[in-house]
């Protein structure tokens, strides 16, 4: 059910948060209407059979009532003709009233059964036949009566009885049989009402589980929204507070350059009229500043055309080889003239990425930038290139100052250095912010190990070419929020 539950919400998380949220709402919303719905038409059911075995109950009274009434006809007339007694007519007379009504009854009772109207149609005529030929039998022995004085010959007598018992027989047979029919279609129809309720329980349960399981589904996938939601929320305060203190240390950084050049040339218009040396000098303190500053600007515009949109890059397959070779080269020199060690390691096979080739070697250049800052002269700088589980792997390391373990986690926040090391660093704080965006964006990552007083190793962690097919030209990953804290 977990299982189910997490898929479901990746399924839906490509929705809008107000579309989820109406799904989510739905799902209890159509268990209880599928629940009523199937409750309803059950109950409509139970209903149904309730009043087709009413029904069928109140035939099978009316039948009999019907066979009895045509009995109590037969034995009243034979009585009289026996007896001669008028008054044994009466309960006959009764019983003519009383059987039309009752076939009128079961007409109506037994209209929504076709079988059952042609059975009772051929009852009816047959019952018609029966009391037409009973009225006739009286209308003769009232004529023979008056033939003979009043009194029947004992042979007459049992003629006259004996005469249409085969037709009162049949209509009795026919009443028989119809109610044998009903007697079945009773029993068919409460084993139907029995079925129905016994459905009706099932259902009931497997209702209140299906209702509960949507509910809790519904609870469930509230609280991933909830906690997506409130993620978002702690990702939009973290990146608001990254803001402001991106904001501010720009402000800061900027500042401090300004102020230094204004300073400068304020300096340099109070010098003498012919005083040269001077104003030259603090020229040249405002070109040191402005190129500073040129750099910083530049840094910043980076990060904030590579952040918050899409932007179109050339990404082509790129041999790191032949790339960290040629970058190799410009950064021994710089090394030599800092009196540091640089060295280049490589398998020498080509080792191929999916890669925006300018933006790899500006962040393997902040690396090597960021680890001749922190190596005092006389140092070693290492760059090597790998490859491990089907990644090329890139290793920058150096035998610098370190970093402290509680500084560790912070180093590539925007504009972070170690306070230590601050004004003798001359960066901005910018270039590991820089270079961690940059591998980010071709889906890699950077690990940074380092020992206090000993030194500290960078690796850069990139996807192998033939693990992936080519990135779209519109990289999204540029998109990111800002690094974690």
């Amino acid at each position: 059910m977990q299982h189910f539950s997490r898929s479901l919400y990746k399924s839906l998380a490509v929705l809008p948060v107000r579309q989820r949220g109406i799904l989510i709402i739905s799902i209890p919303v159509a268990c209880l209407f599928m629940a009523l719905a199937a409750f309803t038409w059950l109950k409509a059911s139970i209903v149904s059979d309730e009043s087709e075995v009413q029904e069928t109950q109140q035939v099978q009274i009316e039948t009999k009532q019907l066979a009895t009434a045509l009995l109590n006809a037969e034995a009243a007339m034979q009585s009289y003709g026996i007896t001669q007694r008028q008054e044994l007519l009466d309960a006959y007379n009764a019983s003519l009233e009383t059987i039309p009504d009752t076939l009128d009854e079961l007409e109506r009772l037994v209209q929504d059964n076709p079988q059952q109207e042609v059975s009772l149609l051929e009852i009816r005529q047959r019952v018609d036949q029966s009391l037409s030929f009973m009225q006739q039998k009286l209308n003769i022995q009232r004529d023979l009566k008056t033939i003979n004085g009043g009194k029947l010959p004992a042979a007459a007598l049992v003629d006259w009885l004996e005469e249409g018992k085969a037709l009162m027989s049949e209509t009795h047979a026919e009443i028989e049989q119809f109610t044998e029919e009903e007697e079945s279609l009773l029993e068919e129809r409460k084993q139907s009402q029995a079925f129905y309720r016994q459905i009706t329980w099932v259902v009931l349960c497997l209702s209140a589980i299906v209702s509960t399981g949507g509910g809790l589904l519904a609870v469930y996938l509230f609280r991933q929204l909830e906690q997506e939601l409130a993620a978002q929320q702690c990702s939009l305060q973290r990146s608001n507070q990254q803001l402001q203190r991106f904001t501010a240390n720009a402000s800061h950084e900027l500042r401090a350059p300004l102020a230094a050049v204004l300073s400068n040339a304020q300096v340099g218009l109070m010098a003498e009229p012919d005083d040269l040396v001077e104003p030259r000098a603090r020229l040249e303190n405002i070109v040191e500043l402005t190129k500073s500053m040129s750099t910083l600007v530049t840094d910043l515009l980076f990060l904030a055309r590579h952040e918050g949109s899409q932007i179109e890059l050339t990404f082509q397959p790129v041999d790191l080889t032949h790339l960290l070779q040629a970058l190799a080269e410009e950064w021994s020199e710089q090394a030599i003239a800092a009196h540091l060690d640089f060295s280049y390691q490589s398998m020498g096979a080509p080792i191929t990425v999916y890669a925006d080739s300018g933006l790899i070697k500006q962040a393997i250049a902040n690396l090597l930038c960021n680890a001749c800052h922190y190596t005092p002269a006389g140092g070693k700088i290492q760059l090597r290139l790998l490859t491990h589980s089907q990644q090329a792997l890139i290793e920058v390391e150096d035998t610098g100052m370190g970093i402290p373990a509680e500084d560790l986690s912070h180093i590539f926040e925007r504009f972070y250095r170690v306070e230590a090391k601050r004004s003798n660093s001359g960066g901005f704080g910018l270039g590991l912010a820089i270079a961690q965006q940059i591998i980010q964006a071709h889906g890699g990552k950077i690990i940074a190990s380092s020992i206090l007083e000993q030194g500290s190793k960078f690796q850069v962690v990139l996807p192998l070419a033939v693990l992936l097919p080519p990135p779209s030209s519109h990289l999204a990953a540029f998109a990111a929020p800002m690094p974690q804290l």
